[in-house]
C-alpha cells in the first residue's frame, strides 16, 4: 500500500453520503474494509465506475490533491458515445458552469463565464451509429466528460440527466426507465469508465501507473449495440 491505495468503484455507487444514499457510499466501505483512516482523494460520479485513488494520511491528501490541482496526474476513460464522430482526435475547450436553462439542481453546462475546462477525446471504434472513445479530461470540473461529449453531439449512452431532450430526463426521474428513455439513451447504466490513473508517489518519488480493464457489463452493451 505504502500510503496510497486505487480502488475500484462499480456503478451506482456515490463516493460521498448525500441525498437519498448514507450507508451505501464508497467511503463507509472504504472504512470499513480497509480503515477509517483511508480517503479518496478524487471523486467520480455516482454513475461512473473505475479507479479510485485513496490515501491514508492527511499529508498524503494533500500532495495527491496537488498534483491533480496541476494536471501533473493523469486520468484517462473509456466511454460510449450516441453518434459517430467527424474526427479521429478533437479537443472541447468550453467553460462549464451550472447549467441556465433547467429544471435540474446539478446540471452543468457550457457557458462563457463558466470555469476553464479542457478535454480530449479520441475514436477508438464507431460502428451502427455508436462511438467507443478514449477521453483524457485536462482538468477536473463536475461532470465534465459528459458535458463536452454532448457538446461534442455524442452524448453518452445510459447518460440520462445530459439526454438533448430534457424531457427524458425528468421522465425517467418520475417514472424510472420506461421505453421512451430506453430509446433515448439505450441503457440504464452509463458508458463512462475511468480505466487508468498516472500519478507520482511522493512517497517513493517514482511515477506509478493503475489500470482496471473496462467491465464486462459495458463491454457486452458496445458489442450489442454495434450488432444490432
Amino acid at each position: 500500500k505504502n500510503g496510497v491505495l486505487a480502488m475500484y468503484k462499480p456503478p451506482n455507487l456515490p463516493i460521498h453520503e448525500g441525498g437519498a444514499y448514507k450507508n451505501n457510499t464508497f467511503c463507509r466501505l472504504l472504512a470499513e474494509k480497509v480503515s477509517p483512516s483511508w480517503s479518496p482523494i478524487h471523486r467520480l460520479d455516482r454513475e461512473t465506475s473505475g479507479i479510485v485513488l485513496c490515501a491514508e494520511t492527511t499529508e498524503l491528501r494533500g500532495q495527491l490533491s496537488e498534483s491533480l490541482r496541476t494536471h501533473e496526474m493523469i486520468k484517462i476513460y473509456t466511454a460510449i458515445g450516441i453518434g459517430e464522430a467527424k474526427d479521429k482526435k478533437w479537443t472541447v475547450e468550453q467553460p462549464l458552469g451550472p447549467c441556465l436553462k433547467t429544471e435540474l439542481r446539478t446540471k452543468q453546462g457550457v457557458r462563457e463565464d463558466g470555469s476553464y475546462s479542457l478535454t480530449e477525446f479520441e475514436v477508438l471504434e464507431q460502428k451502427n451509429g455508436f462511438c467507443l472513445m478514449k477521453v483524457k479530461p485536462k482538468t477536473g470540473r463536475t461532470h465534465q466528460i459528459r458535458v463536452h461529449a454532448a457538446w461534442s453531439n455524442l452524448p453518452l449512452v445510459g447518460d440520462k440527466k445530459y439526454c438533448p431532450d430534457e424531457s427524458v430526463t425528468l421522465e425517467y426521474l418520475n417514472e424510472g426507465y420506461t421505453p421512451r428513455v430506453e430509446a433515448m439513451c439505450y441503457s440504464e447504466r452509463l458508458c463512462l469508465h475511468a480505466t487508468s490513473l498516472e500519478f507520482y508517489h511522493p512517497l517513493d518519488k517514482k511515477r506509478h501507473k493503475v489500470s482496471y480493464n473496462v467491465p464486462h457489463d459495458m463491454l457486452t452493451l458496445w458489442k450489442k449495440l454495434t450488432t444490432l
